[in-house]
C-alpha cells in the first residue's frame, strides 16, 4: 500500500515522503496512529506542492542569509576600550563584537562569532557563522579610549 508520511517514522522515512509498505502495517499502525495518510492521487499532488513550497521557502531563506553575510563580509568594526601602554584592561571578546554589530543593525549572537579574545590594541579577525554553512569575515580594530 502506498502512503504519505505525515511525521518522521523510524526505519520508514521522513515527513512528506511517499512510501510503499505492507497493507497490515499501514492500516493497523501508520494510519491508525495518524503517522501516515493513504497516497491517493489528490494527496500525492498536494504533498508534491507542499514539498515544492518548502524548497522555495528554504531557498529564499538561504538567499537572505547570503545577502546578510555579503553585506557583513570585510566590514571593519572599531572598538574603543580602556588601555595602558598597548595592553587592555580586560579583553575584547565575541560578546563585544556582537554588541557592536547590533549597533550597526546586525542581530548576531556571540555564539555565532568565532573570535580569540584580544588583550592588546590592534587589528583582529572574527568569523561570523550563519546557517547553511555560510560564513563572513569581520575585522576588529581595537583602539584606546
Amino acid at each position: 500500500m502506498k502512503i504519505i508520511l505525515l511525521q518522521d517514522v523510524k526505519k520508514i522515512g521522513k515527513k512528506g515522503e511517499i512510501k510503499d509498505v505492507s497493507d497490515g502495517y499501514a492500516r493497523n499502525f501508520l494510519l491508525a496512529k495518524g503517522l501516515a495518510a493513504a497516497a491517493t492521487p489528490a494527496a500525492v499532488e498536494k504533498a508534491k506542492q507542499s514539498e515544492m513550497k518548502q524548497k522555495q521557502e528554504l531557498e529564499q531563506k538561504r538567499d537572505a542569509v547570503r545577502k546578510i553575510a555579503s553585506s557583513l563580509d570585510g566590514k571593519a568594526i572599531i572598538l574603543k576600550v580602556k588601555a595602558k601602554d598597548g595592553k587592555l584592561f580586560g579583553s575584547v571578546t565575541a560578546k563585544d563584537i556582537s554588541a557592536a554589530l547590533k549597533n550597526d543593525g546586525f542581530d548576531i549572537s556571540d555564539k555565532n562569532i568565532g573570535f580569540e579574545p584580544m588583550k592588546e590594541l590592534g587589528r583582529g579577525e572574527a568569523k561570523v557563522f550563519f546557517e547553511f554553512g555560510i560564513t563572513a569575515k569581520v575585522f576588529v580594530d581595537v583602539e584606546a579610549q
